[in-house]
């Protein structure tokens, strides 16, 4: 076969770090070093998580601005999230709000930080240059910086999820307790439930369980109860907000375009049975594929792949900042693409990354600088929901065609070895 520039060792060195260099520099400086220096402002964390750890506190209902001013979208600063989380920043309320604010950006950036060690463990990369790869890949994810800038809790999902993605490998039950308090603190990741049952990981599944039980029984089942009742159900009836890239809000958006700007809130009947359907059918292609539990660690890791990566077409909103979770299938799916020469693969997930990435941003700015062509920027709102199937379609092609077969994840000498003996 005819070699590549990129089969060159050096080449690839030299275009690591000529990439890399302002990757990372543009990373510390937004993500560390300018909101930690200068100060900023977390719209989300200080809004509205920290407005319901004070009413909380106070004994006053933390969901009252859903009673007053509604809660059909998950944004502003009223507060639709579980309980618990509320309940854990109790005691923060007294604390500076400068010490606050420096010690989420450490927490965040520690979150991203620990969900690569785990992530880079449990694949069992060897190479350095596809480490470099895949850290430069994270850090340069839109919706990374978007959550550090908001002050919100996904990137604490996604450090909770790298743990559960180790303890599944290596069938171990405490992954569970991370899995659970991941649920317990944004319900977004429920689907990954389905994959620990269908698997019949009974101690993991009962970890999971009693862990996300405990965390919604401490604040008190006032508050749950108010949650899993009146705030839930009116939260997934959905929204054709334009930062939605769920198919829910794009069938929202088709039945009802005065929600694209948020003219009316909520989401019709019909669009709401629509997007029951899609989920349902999106789980069951999922499962059709993955057959039966895999045996492998590859199999393993593609199969949690594919259970993240369904997660954003089941949920009835998928803003872009929840799809930072979808870094856990994307960096797996690389590992795992490079090394074997699948090109079909990996160019889904680069798909995927400037969908949710730059073209995201992109809409962003248009909006922001008062563009008002509305069919380019219903146009451009619907690339998300692509990005999405992108990077779960990629996650299917990997299930299937690394099967029972036991081919390793992260290592440049057994990518060789398979394409040697095809």
């Amino acid at each position: 076969m005819r070699r590549s520039a990129f089969d060159n060792r050096s080449f690839r060195t030299l275009l690591l770090v000529g990439a890399g260099a302002p990757i990372a520099i543009q990373y510390l400086w937004q993500a560390l070093i300018q909101p930690l220096a200068f100060g900023a402002y977390l719209g989300d964390f200080q809004e509205s998580y920290m407005r319901a750890a004070r009413q909380l506190a106070g004994g006053h209902d933390p969901y009252d601005l859903c009673r007053t001013a509604g809660c059909l979208e998950p944004t502003g600063p009223q507060y639709v999230m579980p309980p618990p989380l509320a309940w854990m920043l109790q005691p923060l309320i007294g604390v500076d709000s400068r010490a606050i604010t420096i010690g989420a950006i450490l927490l965040l950036n520690a979150s991203l930080f620990l969900f690569l060690f785990c992530i880079l463990r449990t694949i069992g990369v060897t190479d350095w240059q596809l480490a470099t790869l895949l850290v430069l890949v994270a850090i340069s994810f839109e919706p990374v910086i978007g959550n550090v800038d908001e002050g919100q809790v996904n990137l604490v999902l996604l450090a909770l999820s790298g743990v559960w993605l180790w303890a599944w490998v290596r069938d171990r039950w405490w992954g569970g307790v991370a899995m659970g308090a991941a649920v317990a603190l944004k319900v977004i990741q429920a689907p990954v439930g389905l994959l620990i049952l269908w698997s019949r990981r009974w101690t993991m599944l009962a970890a999971a369980s009693v862990t996300g039980l405990v965390l919604w029984l401490l604040p008190g089942p006032q508050s749950t109860l108010e949650y899993l009742f009146s705030v839930l159900p009116a939260v997934s009836q959905g929204t054709g907000l334009y930062e939605n890239h769920s198919p829910g809000g794009t069938i929202t958006r088709l039945l009802a375009p005065d929600t694209f700007a948020g003219a009316v809130h909520g989401s019709p009947p019909a669009a709401r049975l629509i997007t029951l359907a899609i989920a349902l059918a999106a789980l069951v292609a999922t499962f059709l594929v993955l057959r039966q539990p895999a045996r492998t660690s590859a199999g393993r890791i593609l199969e949690a792949a594919a259970i993240v990566a369904v997660t954003p077409l089941v949920a009835s909103y998928s803003w872009g900042t929840h799809l930072v979770l979808l870094l856990l299938p994307m960096l797996a799916l690389i590992a795992w693409s490079i090394p074997k020469r699948d090109w079909t693969v990996l160019g889904l997930v680069a798909i995927g990354y400037l969908l949710l990435g730059p073209a995201h941003k992109g809409m962003q700015v248009l909006l922001v600088s008062g563009y008002s062509n509305l069919v380019v920027l219903r146009l451009l709102a619907e690339l998300g929901l692509v990005g999405v199937l992108a990077v779960w379609a990629a996650s299917l092609l990997a299930v299937r065609r690394v099967g029972q077969s036991g081919s390793s994840i992260g290592s440049e000498k057994g990518g060789r070895e398979n394409g040697a003996q095809r």
